[in-house]
This record gives structure tokens, sequence and C-alpha cells, in this order.
């Protein structure tokens, strides 16, 4: 037991919020003395953990009863809520490369400290890599740095709706050439990955507008008002593009459900007239096969020939009219 909390705190990243918002990387244990100092403001990334490696962290930040309860809760729903000293927020975000899978990601900042985890692994490089040069921050405090994290968060969501923006409009592209060249289990995939994303975009865009009221002693909303406002409208325009996105795959769906309709049609028409065809020579049969002991024609040498002849010519002219009033179209 001991050896997994030691474990889990040498695991954990922290940083130190510099001035002109840099971030310099320095052991756990020594940020936790220096806030506690209160010397600096600090950001604690845990990754991804269980409760039981993630409660020696949150022993360590002195976290209430009340926030650790929240912190082991993450992964159920979206949750904004402010305390007497801290904002806790917890967000959808993906799991995976392929965009198939999601779980939620956690942030508690408390005065001066920020502490960030997941509720389970995740299974991409760029997610898993911090790229702190990306983080633009305007200052070095727990406010901007969490506002920069959620702007990169909803920046990834928007880049997924574009991502599948352009593969529905490659399909289209497909479709116009090939009606048959998109099969429905094709689109049901893709609906699945839009149908996830409209989720995720959802609840981020609640837990965003949910956040610019959070205040708190570790979070002030009123410092990163400009980048709060870019998050939201970010949000609102990822909603709007999954929406468009949701009305091409139906109408994607729609095209392939008419070609197999149509296809179908075809099918039936072609077998119409075969049928209409044959009609007829299906008639003549079967009076000639009637057993009388008398029947005209019957004894003349090229009543065979005669018959044949007849079918045949029957046969000929059905297909004749058929094709010159365009059934066959």
């Amino acid at each position: 037991m001991r050896l997994a909390i030691l474990s889990a705190l040498m695991s954990t990243h922290a940083y130190e919020l510099a001035d002109g918002g840099l971030l310099n990387e320095l052991p756990f244990d020594q940020a936790v003395r220096r806030w506690k100092d209160g010397d600096g403001a600090f950001w604690v990334d845990a990754g991804s953990l269980e409760r039981s490696s993630l409660e020696p962290v949150l022993d360590q930040l002195d976290v209430r009863e009340f926030l650790k309860t929240r912190c082991f809760r993450v992964g159920r729903s979206t949750i904004v809520l402010a305390t007497s000293n801290a904002t806790f927020a917890s967000l959808p975000l993906y799991a995976d490369s392929g965009r198939t899978q999601r779980i939620y990601g956690a942030a508690l900042c408390l005065p001066r400290l920020l502490l960030t985890f997941r509720s389970g692994a995740v299974d991409d490089a760029k997610q898993r890599q911090m790229r702190l040069d990306e983080l633009e921050l305007e200052d070095g405090t727990t406010s901007s740095l969490l506002t920069a994290l959620l702007v990169r968060r909803a920046a990834a969501t928007a880049a997924v709706a574009r991502q599948l923006r352009d593969e529905l409009t490659q399909l289209g592209e497909r479709m116009d050439e090939d009606p048959g060249a998109v099969g429905p289990a094709e689109l049901e995939k893709l609906k699945r990955r839009i149908g996830l994303l409209d989720a995720i975009a959802e609840e981020q865009t609640e837990a965003f507008e949910l956040i610019v009221h959070a205040r708190s002693p570790g979070f002030d909303p009123g410092s990163v008002e400009a980048p709060l406002g870019l998050l939201t409208t970010m949000a609102s325009a990822t909603g709007r593009l999954v929406e468009r996105n949701d009305a091409r795959i139906d109408n994607l769906l729609r095209r392939v459900q008419d070609h197999k309709a149509e296809l179908l049609n075809r099918r039936l028409g072609l077998l119409t007239i075969v049928s209409a065809i044959f009609m007829p020579l299906t008639l003549l049969a079967g009076i000639w096969g009637m057993n009388f002991e008398r029947m005209p024609g019957l004894s003349h040498p090229n009543a065979y020939a005669w018959a044949l002849s007849l079918m045949a010519f029957l046969a000929i002219s059905a297909t004749w009219i058929f094709y010159r009033r365009g059934w066959f179209e």
C-alpha cells in the first residue's frame, strides 16, 4: 500500500506558475511545501488515478472531505461548483485517438494551486503529452491556467467536429460519383461518432456556461473575463457545427435508403416486364396443353413450327413495345 502511494506521488507532475505565464516543472513534494508556505502558485497534474492513488494526493493538499467526495465521483457526469475556498469542475473529453470513447477530466482550483486529473487512461499520445508550449497564459495565476486548459479542451472538441464535417463532405462526394459506393454500416459508424461528439460538446458547453459564475478564492472569473467569453463562443460554434453534422449524416442515410429503394424498384420492374412478356406464352401453353381428343391444328404437319413462331413473335413484340415506352430505362 505504501509503495502504491509513493508511486502515485512520484508520478504526479507539478509546475510552478512563474511570471509571464511560464511553467517551471518541479518535484511534487517541493511544490506542496512551497504552496503551503505561500511561496508562489502551482499546477499539479495527477494524470489518470484510481481512488486509492488519488486520495494521498488530495491528503497532501489538505482537501476537505466534501470536495474529496466530488473528486472520487468524477466520471459520472458534468459537475461545476464553487465552495468557500475552491472551484471544482468536471467535464467529458475523448479518451482515444479514434474519438470513440470518452472519459471525464476534472480540475480543482484552490487558492494558488490547480489540481487536474482524469477518470480513466488516455489512449492518445497527443493528449498524454503536456504540450506546455501551447498553453497561452496571460499571467501566473490559477484562474488563467484553468481558463487556458479549458480553451484548449474546447479547441480539441471543435477540431473533432471539423474533422467529422470533412469526412461527411468526402462521403457525399463519393455518393455523387457512385450512389452505391457508401454503405449504411459505414454511415451508422460515423453517426455513432457524431452522437458521442454531440454528448461531449453539450456537456462541455454546460460546464463552460456554469464556470463563468463559479467564483471562489481559488478561481476569479472576473480576471479572465475575455478568455471565458471566447470559451463560451467556441462552445456555441461547436454546438452549431455538431447540429449541421447531424443533419448531414441524416441526409446521407436518406440518400442510401433512397438508392436501395430505387434498386429494389428497378428489380421489381424488371421482374414485372419479364412476367408480362411470358404471360401470353404461358396462356398459349396452357391452352395447347389441355387434354382434349380434338383440337384444331394438332394434326397439321407444321403446327409445332407455327406455335413456336407465334410465341417468338409475341415475346419480341412485347419486348419491343416495353422498350419503346421506356420501361427498360
